[in-house]
């Protein structure tokens, strides 16, 4: 591409800026007024002595502009363009280096990922020493350039990038590759150069292949995988099933027997044990290229076509808890990173509830039973029910040992500190509290309430459908916020500053209509959920998928199965919600370690990270390979600017008529 001059003879046109010149040296500085008497003389000299500094810098401008003018017009002349040259002599190659998790696949110590770099420098020296042009692309799960167009001078920077990948000091990705992410970079050199040549390495057979690209197979012919593909520990009546998906690839046609051992930690664990290890196996006939599900349950199971089970004996193997399970297949395959698999999650930590009411109703407690359905899969919910009236009222209040509280009518003073404290009606304003009662307020028909801030806590909640015909008035401090009002006085308010967690809610449900409306629970349940998250959803993700950590206190560390922290996430103070975004780059075990807001105590959550199931078929086979496409442009094309220079010409023409008017008023 290059910018040229169709008719370069137009250029003479300049000759007129000379006589421009010469008519500005010659032009009289001064100009031709009449005026009407003497006096107004006088007035108009003395105006002109003023704006002669004025008039100076407008007459530069409008020379300025007849020079430019006058230039545009030569260019127009000229008639500029530019010239695509899409023919070259130059021989143009890319290579694109699939960079697959299936590419660590490896025979003595070669993985195919080095092997397709050797090929990309060997490919490279051949090119760049024939004068031709070398562009490698790396294919993982967001394809880039590693060079582009890269010439014989340049030999040595791309010897040294495609080494660093050579020597390991860079890793092939553990994800997928976007091949068709790939080939789409490679449009941007064929937009140049049409003929240039597409090389791509891969362990990937296509059965279409386009005829600007060649596929370069990368697999050893004797390498086989056996692998790991999913598991899961789900509850059942009590106990728990195991269900594994394996598989085998590379066998030729043939069934692989393979044993699936399984490692169960921390089993049965109660108040005076830590739990017992249990092991046990299955052996599976895995035929080539297909799944089998071994599902170990208590009971066991009829085998069929893909499925066969594993009876585990209730005194000997059947579990209904456990800190971690560990699954392996014993395989001297050529690809080791899916030949084990971890779960986590089967003993959920616990989270203590107190209900704690003078007058108790089926409504909070019922709801708070459908709650511990609801997060059964990340916390162990334990509800105790206190009944304060009659005689117990002389009783203590309890302040601490539990995670959430919840108090009716009566409450405590002081709050606890140790957990979240929900307040429905309360008598008093407890020291330190926050806020202060005034008084109470009724009315002799229903009204309803509405909605002051968008919080979590009152998400999917419409206020203009709860009604209230009595609460309690009272003021607040500013750490507080107003979720609900009525008649613009404060019904629920939330205060989240560190330890102090107090959802206050001034009415009582026997005084309105909320328990008999879906908001009555769906805002328990987004209070559980914004003050108690559940920190990760699942325990198992793949390389590069997006984790969503909601710790429970100030801070976050994620660590590698090495110890090796990766990175440290703190809370900011005007954050409504603590949510990390994270996605892990190798498979393994990582460790999420969180801070207590209460008791500052550490917790640690594991999770498993694992390639993604399709990368363990090292012998995939694709229906296609994408088609680049190439811009349809003639040879040589030429596009003009003589538009561009046009729209210019008229520009500098109003602004030399503008100042030319301004200098005449």
């Amino acid at each position: 591409m290059s910018l040229e001059l169709l008719v370069p003879l137009g250029l003479l046109a300049l000759l007129t800026i000379p006589i421009l010149i010469l008519i500005h040296i010659l032009k009289p500085n001064y100009q031709v007024k009449h005026i009407s008497s003497t006096h107004i003389w006088k007035l108009s000299l003395q105006y002109r002595r003023k704006r002669i500094p004025i008039n100076r810098l407008r007459n530069i401008l409008i020379f300025i502009c007849q020079l430019l003018i006058l230039t545009a017009v030569a260019l127009i002349v000229s008639r500029p363009a530019i010239l695509y040259d899409r023919n070259t002599d130059r021989s143009d190659v890319i290579a694109i280096l699939d960079s697959s998790a299936s590419m660590y696949a490896e025979t003595g110590g070669e993985t195919r990922f080095h092997r397709a770099v050797e090929d990309v420098m060997s490919l490279s020296d051949s090119i760049l020493s024939e004068g031709g042009a070398m562009t490698v692309i790396l294919a993982d799960e967001d394809p880039e350039y590693l060079a582009t167009r890269t010439e014989l001078k340049n030999r040595s920077v791309l010897m040294d990038t495609l080494g660093e990948y050579l020597d390991g000091s860079i890793a092939c990705s553990y994800g997928s590759a976007d091949i068709e992410g790939a080939i789409k970079l490679c449009e941007e050199i064929l937009a140049e150069n049409p003929a240039a040549k597409i090389y791509l390495y891969t362990d990937t057979t296509y059965g279409y292949v386009p005829k600007s690209v060649e596929v370069v197979p990368v697999m050893g012919s004797e390498e086989w995988n056996a692998a790991i593909l999913n598991a899961e520990a789900t509850l059942e009546d009590g106990y728990y099933t195991l269900t594994v998906e394996v598989a085998c690839y590379g066998q030729g046609g043939m069934a692989l027997s393979m044993d699936v051992n399984v490692q169960v930690n921390g089993a049965n664990a109660n108040l005076s044990s830590e739990g017992r290890t249990l092991t046990f196996s299955r052996s599976v006939d895995c035929k080539d290229g297909e799944t089998q599900t071994i599902i170990f349950r208590k009971g066991g199971g009829e085998d069929m076509e893909g499925f066969v089970y594993s009876d585990l004996q209730e005194t000997d193997s059947a579990f209904t808890s456990y800190q971690s399970i560990s699954i392996t297949i014993d395989e001297r395959d050529n690809f080791r990173d899916d030949n084990s698999y971890q779960i986590y999650g089967g003993r959920k930590p616990i989270v203590n509830i107190l209900y704690s009411s003078t007058n108790p109703n089926p409504f909070f407690t019922s709801a708070l039973d459908v709650l511990r359905n609801d997060f059964a899969e990340w916390w162990d919910m334990r509800i105790t029910e206190i009944e304060r009236k009659g005689g117990l009222l002389k009783d203590p209040f309890v302040t601490n040992g539990y995670d959430f509280y919840i108090y009716e009518h009566e409450v405590p003073d002081p709050l606890p500190s140790d957990g979240v404290v929900f307040l429905a009606d309360p008598d008093k304003a407890p020291a330190g509290a926050g806020f202060t009662i005034v008084g109470n307020q009724r009315y002799q028909s229903s009204m309803y309430l509405s909605a002051e801030e968008e919080h979590p806590i009152v998400s999917h909640v419409v206020a203009d459908y709860i009604s209230v015909t009595r609460y309690t008035m009272l003021t607040y401090d500013s750490s507080y916020h107003v979720l609900m009002s009525c008649d613009t006085n404060p019904l629920l308010l939330v205060r989240n500053e560190g330890n102090a967690k107090i959802v206050l809610m001034s009415f009582s449900v026997h005084y309105s209509n909320i328990v008999q409306l879906p908001e009555w629970y769906v805002m328990l349940f987004n209070t559980m959920n914004y003050f108690i998250p559940g920190t990760v959803r699942g325990n198992s993700f793949e390389v590069g998928e997006q984790v969503t950590v909601s710790p429970r206190g100030p801070s976050l560390k994620v660590f590698d199965a090495g110890r090796n922290r990766l990175g440290t996430y703190e809370r900011g103070e005007d954050d409504v919600t603590f949510t990390v975004p994270l996605s892990f780059a190798a498979p393994g075990v990582y460790d999420l370690q969180q801070d207590s807001y209460f008791d500052g105590a550490v917790t640690d959550l594991n999770i498993f990270v694992k390639i993604p199931a399709a990368e363990s078929n090292i012998w995939r086979v694709e229906d296609a390979l994408a088609e680049p496409v190439i811009e349809q442009k003639p040879d040589n094309s030429i596009q003009e600017l003589l538009l561009w220079v046009a729209v210019a010409l008229v520009a500098l023409l109003f602004i030399e008529w503008l100042l030319q008017a301004l200098d005449n008023r």
